[in-house]
């Protein structure tokens, strides 16, 4: 379709959407979240299309004021945070695809090269952890343990959903926030868990405590791993645009770096939050693995839905 014709047929759309906008005094419509995405929609469209560079900033300058209406005075709470998750992390996912497709590729590349080398060479497994790790692991996985065998409280669940979250959303964070360092604080972390899963799955194959283990980690595994990788990419992100700031200064650059991944960070902390609930209060749970095999691939699906969705946004 031709940029005229784009234009001619959705002009109409967006001048109601801006009068929106505008009106200050009224509440907003039932149907502006709808006109939004729409909006955001017609955004990526004209980036993939190579419209004119004055149609690209006008759905720009759309899509701040729709943002702005949509958050005025709420703050943090948790409805905009969902708000935001829904409505505007799978643009931000396309916008940042590139990063994103290097980040998984990374990790689980990483992962699969060290899961080959440990399941071929057991002892290599001492190359990626501590003697002290691999005997904790052993120990809690072991099918006769005490570990697999007790159950524990609903105090103690509480207690793990705490360190799940502290230990979850400092990890991402911190992934995050390192690309300030020219991405190297990026990367470290991602290419350090990868191949940490990698090592300790194999590890546990080759135990044999395969079971116990995979049927822990797969329902939660989705939401936890993949945010990991978005945080990782969204540091990426802002560690590459210190490194090339084209022609902007850096601190200009590195301010719209942090635009563009701020709904990839909200979206991987709600993530990480589901991840931390789910590893909490279900994964643990002693019932037949063939449920949580079930629940874990429901949530696989979905997760990987979203990041299809998000690559292919505009193209739908």
């Amino acid at each position: 379709m031709k940029q005229n014709q784009f234009v001619h047929m959705n002009s109409e759309r967006w001048q109601h959407f801006e009068n929106n906008c505008a009106d200050f005094e009224h509440s907003l419509p039932v149907d502006f979240a709808k006109n939004y995405r729409q909006i955001c929609n017609d955004l990526s469209i004209a980036r993939t299309r190579h419209y004119s560079p004055s149609l690209i900033d006008k759905l720009n300058n759309f899509v701040r004021l729709g943002q702005s209406r949509l958050y005025q005075g709420e703050g943090l709470r948790l409805r905009t945070l969902l708000n935001l998750f829904r409505q505007t992390f799978i643009q931000s996912l396309h916008d940042n695809r590139f990063y994103l497709l290097a980040a998984l590729i990374s990790f689980w590349g990483l992962a699969l090269i060290s899961y080959v080398w440990v399941i071929l060479e057991p002892n290599a497994v001492y190359l990626f952890l501590d003697l002290e790790s691999v005997k904790n692991i052993a120990t809690m996985y072991d099918p006769a343990g005490s570990v697999q065998s007790e159950s524990r409280g609903v105090d103690s669940d509480v207690l793990m959903f705490g360190v799940y979250i502290y230990n979850n959303i400092g990890i991402a964070f911190q992934m995050f926030g390192g690309g300030a360092l020219f991405c190297v604080g990026a990367i470290i972390p991602l290419l350090f868990n990868s191949f940490y899963f990698g090592a300790v799955a194999a590890h546990i194959v080759n135990l044999g405590y395969q079971a116990p283990f995979f049927s822990f980690v797969i329902t939660h595994g989705s939401f936890e791993l993949t945010a990991i990788i978005i945080a990782g990419a969204a540091g990426c992100k802002i560690g590459y645009s210190l490194l090339n700031p084209g022609q902007y200064s850096r601190g200009y650059a590195i301010k719209q770096a942090g635009k563009s991944v701020l709904p990839l960070i909200v979206g991987a902390f709600i993530m990480l939050v589901i991840a931390a609930v789910i590893e909490a209060f279900w994964s643990g749970l002693d019932i037949p693995p063939f449920f949580k095999y079930v629940t874990g691939a429901i949530c696989w699906f979905y997760v990987l839905s979203v990041l299809y969705k998000g690559m292919r946004y505009g193209h739908n």
